[in-house]
């Protein structure tokens, strides 16, 4: 039966109800695997009791004095900045010392949207290694989910220096919850890479080296019967591939872990550099323990055609939601920079210049 690779330690935490969704999906197909779970861990924050009672999570904070954002994401930032000595003396016992944390949220939602990215900056001020896995909204979401996404890829585009992999999923690909599923076998298939070749060895550096890369990144699982260069090009290239679409061929670095030895290997290397691009760096294991096929490109372009395609179908609508907004204050000479009234504070107050952001989130609290 396939087992975690024990040396491997990885802390998973959700973010709003999207965020929780895909961890709670990711411990659920964790916590089938055979041996001990000792080296992972799972959190779930939300600032909706509701919605955070309604996944099994062994780990739960949820943000006191609030009630839900309602995609609203200053008033996830005022609830945040309000009880964030006390998530994150919480958060603390929960993480796995020495592990990479791994942050979920949805881009559109009022909760996920604004905490992920906060928490991930102050996450990396304590020198914890930070990985993402935001999710688009669809194409079909309201204007608002839109926006804020718009806002949050911006963010997410400041930070991603100085983060490991950024996981976009899209949900324009298939079902949401198809999407969590999906992704909950893939990390788990990264975390289950135990080689054991003579031919050569994904070990855990270079394992960790392709999740601690920045930018964007793919994963691909198969079994080993349909380990092939054509079928992992074509799953890659599928119109329905939950991840974001890729922007171009590059990649930073390519890891390859098989089921079978590099004589049985259906992988061929020189086609599939012709048709991903070419990495740098590769690494290439054998005869994983697993029994699959698993595919890690790092270090990918990020995806700013989607992003374009989307913040431009926002502004096409910004005069209708002015529109509404005049209606509803019936202030015939009101008017906004932002479609939605939300101007982001935390990063554009002089008095806070040169403060971390834990710093810049506390000054948040007491200017209120």
């Amino acid at each position: 039966m396939k087992k975690l690779n024990t040396r491997l330690k990885s802390t998973f935490i959700g973010c709003g109800q999207c965020g929780c969704q895909v961890i709670a999906e990711t411990a659920r197909k964790i916590m089938e695997l055979d041996g001990t779970k000792d080296n992972v861990s799972f959190v779930g924050i939300n600032t909706s009791m509701e919605d955070l009672s309604a996944v099994n999570l062994p780990h739960k904070i949820h943000v006191k004095d609030c009630n839900g954002a309602a995609g609203n994401r200053e008033r996830s930032l005022d609830a945040l900045a309000g009880n964030i000595d006390e998530i994150l003396e919480e958060l603390q016992t929960y993480i796995i010392k020495g592990s990479i944390i791994f942050i979920a949220f949805s881009m559109g939602g009022g909760t996920g949207s604004a905490m992920a990215p906060i928490l991930a900056r102050i996450m990396r001020e304590m020198e914890y290694t930070v990985c993402l896995i935001p999710v688009l909204p669809a194409d079909s979401e309201s204007l608002k989910i839109r926006d804020n996404a718009r806002q949050t890829f911006n963010e997410i585009e400041e930070l991603k220096p100085v983060l490991g992999s950024i996981f976009m999923l899209d949900n324009n690909a298939t079902d949401k919850l198809q999407i969590n599923r999906i992704f909950a076998t893939l990390i788990t298939a990264v975390l289950s890479i135990n080689n054991k070749s003579q031919d050569g060895n994904m070990d855990l550096a270079e394992i960790e080296s392709c999740l601690q890369c920045p930018s964007f990144s793919i994963i691909v699982a198969t079994n080993a019967a349909n380990g092939t260069t054509g079928h992992i090009i074509d799953i890659l290239e599928r119109e329905n591939n939950i991840f974001a679409k890729r922007e171009d061929k590059t990649v930073t670095i390519m890891g390859i872990s098989e089921a079978v030895s590099a004589k049985d290997s259906k992988i061929d290397v020189v086609e599939f550099r012709k048709a991903i691009g070419t990495a740098p760096t590769e690494y290439h294991g054998y005869l994983s323990e697993s029994g699959e096929n698993v595919v890690i490109l790092s270090g990918l372009m990020m995806p700013y055609s989607r992003i374009d395609t989307l913040a431009e179908s926002v502004e096409k609508e910004a005069e209708s939601v002015q529109n509404s907004l005049k209606a509803l204050t019936e202030v015939r000479s009101g008017t906004s920079s932002s479609i939605f009234s939300v101007k982001p504070k935390l990063d554009h107050k002089p008095t806070n210049g040169g403060l971390s952001a834990l710093e810049k989130l506390k000054a948040r609290r007491i200017s209120k």
